[in-house]
C-alpha cells in the first residue's frame, strides 16, 4: 500500500460543518474531513485525468484521502476511544496530559466497574497523543448578517454565525493508495495537494486558506497475527456500514465488517452515531444522507473461526462506504487499548523546551563577564530594551492584521503592566514566572482582556499571553536578573502607553 503524510497548516479560519442544518447554532468538526482534501485535489486534477484514472482516484476507493487530525510536530492526535472512563469525582487530565491511572479501559474483559463503587464518566471528546497529551482543536465563532442587495444594508432577521477551526493550527492527513494504483498517478494526486489550497465552506470570503506540505509518515505499531480469538477495533474516522439488505445501519456485525460469522461483543463495544448530508460544491447540492458511527468508537470482535491474519488483512484497508473520503479507517488491536490502563510513551518529544540553558556556574564565566564590563543588571536592561522593540512590533503587526486604527487603544493597558511591575517587585525567578502565567490568579491570562489578542510568529497564531509566556521563559535563567528584566520592561511599556495618550 502506498502512503504519503501531509502537513496541513491553517492560514485562515476554516469551516467544516458537522451537519447541513441552516437553523440553530452552527457547529464545525474538530478535524479536517478527508472529503475536503478529496475535493481540493479534484478541483485541480479531475479534468486533466483520463476518465478511468479519474474514477480510480476519486470514486473507486482505491485512493483514500484520510482525515486531517491534530499534529504537534511529533505525535498525531487520535480521537479519544469511547471505552475510556474515569471516576466522576476526579479529572481525566492535568496540565494537558491524561492521567493514565485515572483512565479505565472498559474494552478489556477484566474491567466492568470502577473500584470502591466510584461512578464512571466516559471521556467523549478531544484527541489523545502517543505521549498522553490531550488536545482539543481551538474554535472561533463569528456572527454575521446578510446584506440586502437592494439597499446595501444589513438584511433584518438574517443573522447567522460560523463556528470554525481557528487559524494557525496544524493537522496531519495520510493519503493511501492500493498497490494496483500506478505510482505516477499517485504522485500526481500528492503533487496536486501541495502548496496553498482552499478548504471548507465560505471559501470566497475570509475562510478556507491552508498550506499543505509533505512530511515523513509516522509509524503505527502493527497488529500481531498471534493471539486469542478476538480483535479490538478503534475507529480513527467515521464509519458508514450497511446491513445485509444494503441499508445504512448503526449496529455493526461480522458481515458488515467483511468477516461473515464474526460476532460483536457488545458489552465491550462503545459507539455513538450521527447523520449528515455533505455539501458537494461541484454539483451545487447535497449528497445522500450518511448514517455513520462516530470516530473514537471501539468495537470488540469475536472472530469465530476466522484466523487473526485473515481478519487483519480484510480490515487493514478500511471498511464500509465512502472510504475514498477518509471514512472507515481503523486501528486494529492498538497498544493503548490492550490493558486496564493506557501505557503512554515518554513526554519529551511533545513539548519542545523553549527555555535557554542555564549559565554555567564557573569562575571563568564570571571573570570573562567582569572583564567585558557586563554585569547582570546591565545585561537585563539591554534585554528589556531589545524585547520592548520586539513586543511593540508584534503589537503593531497584530493591530494591522485585525484592522484596528492607531487611535484606538489595543493590547494590555498601562495599569495591567503596572500589576506586572508590582509582581516583579515581590518575587523572582520561577516564583515570579508562576505568578505571572500560571493558576487562576495569574496576572497574564490567555483569556484576559488585552492579553487575549492574537500575535503571529513562525509557529502560527497565539494569544499574546501565550507568546509572552514562551518569550519570558527564555530570560528566566538568573532569578534576580529575570525580575529586573520584567520590572524594567513593564515600566518602559507603561511609559510608552502613557505617552501615546498625550
Amino acid at each position: 500500500m502506498k502512503q504519503q503524510a501531509l502537513k496541513i497548516e491553517l492560514l485562515d479560519d476554516c469551516v467544516f460543518s458537522a451537519t447541513p442544518a441552516t437553523e440553530g447554532g452552527h457547529e464545525s468538526l474538530d478535524r479536517i474531513p478527508g472529503a475536503a482534501l478529496l475535493g481540493a485535489a479534484a478541483s485541480r486534477l479531475y479534468t486533466d485525468l483520463e476518465r478511468g484514472d479519474a474514477f480510480t482516484v476519486f470514486h473507486s476507493g482505491k485512493v483514500r484521502f484520510g482525515d486531517g487530525l491534530p499534529w504537534d510536530g511529533h505525535n498525531i492526535g487520535w480521537p479519544v476511544p469511547r471505552c475510556w472512563h474515569y471516576p466522576k469525582t476526579e479529572g481525566a487530565n492535568k496540565d494537558d496530559f491524561l492521567i493514565a491511572d485515572n483512565l479505565y479501559n472498559f474494552a478489556v474483559e477484566s474491567i466492568s466497574k470502577l473500584p470502591d463503587g466510584q461512578q464512571p464518566k466516559q471521556l467523549r471528546d478531544g484527541y489523545v497523543h502517543a505521549d498522553g497529551r490531550y488536545s482539543k482543536p481551538a474554535h472561533s465563532l463569528r456572527l454575521k448578517t446578510a446584506i440586502d442587495p437592494a439597499t446595501g444594508r444589513a438584511d433584518e432577521g438574517r443573522l447567522f454565525g460560523y463556528d470554525a477551526l481557528h487559524r494557525g493550527q496544524t493537522f496531519l492527513s495520510v493519503i493511501e493508495a492500493d498497490d494496483e494504483v500506478e505510482d505516477t498517478l499517485f504522485e500526481r494526486v500528492v503533487e496536486a495537494l501541495q502548496g496553498q489550497v482552499l478548504l471548507g465552506r465560505s471559501r470566497s470570503a475570509e475562510y478556507g486558506r491552508a498550506r499543505i506540505t509533505l512530511v515523513e509518515l509516522p509509524e503505527l505499531p502493527q497488529p500481531s497475527a498471534d493471539g486469542d480469538d478476538s480483535l479490538t477495533l478503534w475507529l480513527l474516522s467515521d464509519l458508514a456500514l450497511t446491513d445485509a439488505r444494503g441499508q445504512p445501519t448503526l449496529q455493526p456485525d461480522g458481515e458488515a465488517l467483511g468477516l461473515p460469522g464474526a460476532q460483536v461483543v457488545w458489552e465491550r463495544t462503545f459507539l455513538r452515531g450521527r447523520r449528515y448530508s455533505p455539501w458537494n460544491a461541484a454539483r451545487h447540492g447535497y449528497d445522500r444522507e450518511r448514517l455513520v458511527l462516530e470516530a473514537g468508537g471501539v468495537i470488540t470482535l469475536q472472530l469465530n473461526g476466522h484466523g487473526r491474519g485473515e481478519a487483519i488483512g480484510a480490515l487493514e484497508k478500511g471498511v464500509g462506504l465512502y472510504r475514498e473520503a477518509g471514512l472507515g479507517r481503523l486501528w486494529i488491536d492498538p497498544p493503548l487499548l490492550r490493558d486496564e490502563h493506557p501505557a503512554f510513551a515518554g513526554r519529551s518529544a511533545a513539548k519542545p523546551d523553549t527555555t535557554t540553558a542555564p549559565e554555567p556556574d564557573h569562575p571563568l564565566v564570571g571573570w570573562l563577564k567582569a572583564a567585558a564590563g557586563v554585569d547582570w543588571k546591565t545585561e537585563a536592561e539591554q534585554k528589556a530594551r531589545e524585547f520592548e522593540k520586539t513586543y511593540l512590533e508584534k503589537l503593531d503587526e497584530s493591530r494591522h492584521i485585525n484592522g484596528i486604527p492607531d487611535r484606538v487603544a489595543y493590547g494590555p493597558s498601562s495599569s495591567q503592566w503596572g500589576t506586572v511591575l508590582e509582581k516583579a517587585r515581590s518575587a523572582t525567578g520561577d516564583a515570579l514566572h508562576r505568578a505571572l502565567f500560571e493558576g487562576d490568579d495569574a496576572v497574564i491570562k490567555p483569556k484576559g482582556e488585552g492579553w487575549d489578542i492574537e500575535v503571529k510568529d513562525d509557529q502560527g497564531y497565539h494569544s499574546l499571553a501565550a507568546w509572552l509566556k514562551g518569550q519570558f521563559a527564555r530570560h528566566n535563567t538568573d532569578p534576580k536578573a529575570y525580575a529586573h528584566f520584567v520590572r524594567l520592561l513593564a515600566r518602559r511599556l507603561q511609559d510608552h502607553i502613557d505617552n501615546r495618550r498625550v
